[in-house]
């Protein structure tokens, strides 16, 4: 699941890959965060270091206690998105397109690699979801920036799988 987290007025992407790896603006962290007995209060370790949480929710914020500071934490639940979307590319030298899993399933097999040239409707990746497998297609002829790999593993609906260069 992905979120972002606005805190004390600063913006952060939180992605929760499972029970104890997170990451944060992309830099993963090992957490565990358990709540104490049903209280507002959770008990944090965070890369091997501890914390006691005091956490009240409030209109649309919650405010976090921390070593007896106050944050007020902004929370929103980033949606996948679907097919594909256009994003700046990683040098700032123009837009490039994110093409992500259409839906949640096996990565089967990637049919690109960076700096190959592709066409529009050229198949770049397959994805087998309920037994049933999809090509996904590139939308747009370009050079391939990213492969976010490797196949044989599960992703997430709106995983991104590779960054395309428009030409």
């Amino acid at each position: 699941m992905k979120y972002r987290a606005t805190i004390a007025g600063r913006s952060f992407e939180i992605e929760i890959e499972h029970d104890r790896l997170v990451r944060v603006d992309g830099r993963p962290l090992y957490v565990d965060l358990e709540q104490v007995g049903g209280l507002p209060v959770y008990s944090l370790t965070l890369e091997d270091a501890g914390y006691v949480l005091f956490v009240e929710e409030g209109q649309g914020q919650y405010l976090v206690e921390v070593q007896g500071q106050v944050y007020p934490v902004e929370v929103e639940l980033r949606r996948p998105q679907l097919g594909f979307w256009r994003i700046q590319c990683p040098d700032d030298s123009g837009e490039c397109l994110v093409i992500g899993a259409p839906l949640a399933g096996r990565l089967l097999s990637l049919h690109v690699a960076i700096g190959e040239r592709v066409e529009a409707g050229q198949v770049v990746a397959v994805v087998e979801s309920m037994k049933m497998q999809m090509e996904i297609k590139a939308p747009r002829a370009g050079v391939v920036e990213a492969v976010y790999g490797p196949p044989e593993r599960d992703v997430s609906q709106g995983e991104e799988l590779i960054v395309l260069r428009a030409e």
